[in-house]
């Protein structure tokens, strides 16, 4: 069985994933190894000047929300700001190349972790959304519960990798777990056509329900008292039929089953929303990937049909000394010559892999793998572990 990361976004454009660029290498041995990341000073910024914007909105209600304060997490430096009275929002200044979270907080609602932004090197447009206090009680009075001062609820939209609702996931199949494979929270629980968790005797499979009158169908899973911390929700589905791009659709031969795993982060009291959907980890090509086929062109700037890391890699961006717009072979020479860029020994601690990790707080001004389960991380990883061919 195959495990896919999420793409994601709530009701949002699905946007191609993109690398981040590999900052400054530092000294042999020193970045991943004896200290973690998250202990280490960001390296050199990146080219700034994209901006995400859009709409604060009611999760339940879907219409706008003022003056809600906006804060990222994966970026360095950290963005903020806030809607205006319309629920118009915009964060500027945000990497090329960039994979972040936005956090919500407004009087009267709970502090609510937003899906994962993604941003290649165009401006985006994507709504944020946020739960109120009120709404959030409601989903447990719905079950004859009460909440637990200081856990949280966390919900998610079930897609297929083409963006329609995945639908006919049995209850069995959704998991909300610890990093020993353990349940947590209360859950799971669908979402039924008024809108709000009903009960597993009510509905015990995903199903996709236009609430509020108007709006696009959506099958959602919801989880309850939910200490805080980091967890993986996985869900398990059946390929074919609407997988969509990246591997989703069967491709001719029986069915297969398969697990997307979807990095969760709460705090006490909060929200936080997620989903599944993207592409899946089984397009690697045949044999072992070389770098002017497979590895080369993810590097180039989006203009030129890459995954934005030449905007910062470039002669004239944040990263001459590691350019990754040059020709094929002369890029691969500049990154081998690098310490630590390259690790054909131990794979997972070359800074091509690490840079772009997602971390909280973060090494590296973007971000973009949200776990090493990205087909991305999964392919230039194959890469190295396959001795970094040119």
């Amino acid at each position: 069985m195959r495990n896919l990361t999420s793409k994601s976004w709530l009701v949002a454009t699905l946007l191609a994933l993109a690398p981040a660029c590999v900052g400054t290498a530092p000294p042999v041995g020193d970045d991943d190894t004896a200290a973690p990341d998250a202990g280490t000073a960001p390296d050199g910024g990146g080219t700034a000047g994209l901006v995400l914007s859009g709409m604060t909105m009611d999760y339940f209600t879907q219409l706008p929300v003022s003056t809600v304060a906006l804060t990222t997490e994966g970026l360095q430096p950290q963005l903020s700001g806030a809607s205006a009275t319309d629920g118009t929002y915009q964060l500027p200044d945000v990497l090329p190349g960039s994979a972040f979270y936005v956090t919500a907080s407004r009087s009267g609602y709970r502090t609510t972790r937003n899906d994962m932004v993604k941003v290649v090197d165009q401006p985006v447009e994507s709504n944020l959304w946020l739960v109120t206090s009120a709404d959030a009680t409601r989903q447990y009075a719905s079950l004859g519960l009460t909440p637990t001062t200081g856990t949280a609820v966390v919900f998610g939209l079930l897609l297929r990798n083409n963006g329609t609702p995945l639908e006919g996931v049995p209850l069995a199949d959704i998991t909300l777990v610890d990093g020993l494979d353990q349940p947590v929270g209360l859950g799971p629980y669908f979402f039924g056509d008024q809108g709000d968790i009903v009960s597993n005797a009510i509905l015990d499979t995903s199903t996709a329900y236009a609430t509020p009158a108007g709006s696009l169908p959506r099958a959602r899973v919801g989880f309850l008292d939910v200490p805080p911390g980091t967890y993986t929700m996985k869900v398990n589905y059946t390929a074919g039929g609407g997988g969509g791009g990246g591997g989703g659709g069967g491709g001719g031969g029986g069915a297969t089953i398969r697990t997307y795993e979807v990095p969760v982060s709460v705090i006490a009291d909060g929200v936080a929303l997620a989903s599944t959907g993207g592409q899946d980890d089984d397009g690697l090509p045949p044999g072992t990937p070389t770098f002017a086929a497979n590895v080369w062109p993810m590097l180039q700037t989006g203009a030129n049909g890459g995954l934005a890391c030449a905007n910062c890699h470039t002669a004239g961006g944040a990263m001459p000394d590691l350019q990754f717009d040059l020709p094929a072979a002369d890029t691969l020479a500049l990154i081998l010559a690098r310490p630590g860029v390259v690790d054909v020994a131990a794979p997972d601690a070359s800074l091509l892999l690490t840079k772009p990790l997602y971390e909280d707080p973060p090494n590296h001004p973007n971000a973009t793998f949200a776990t090493m389960l990205d087909p991305n991380y999964i392919l230039i990883r194959s890469w190295i572990a396959g001795g970094a061919l040119p």
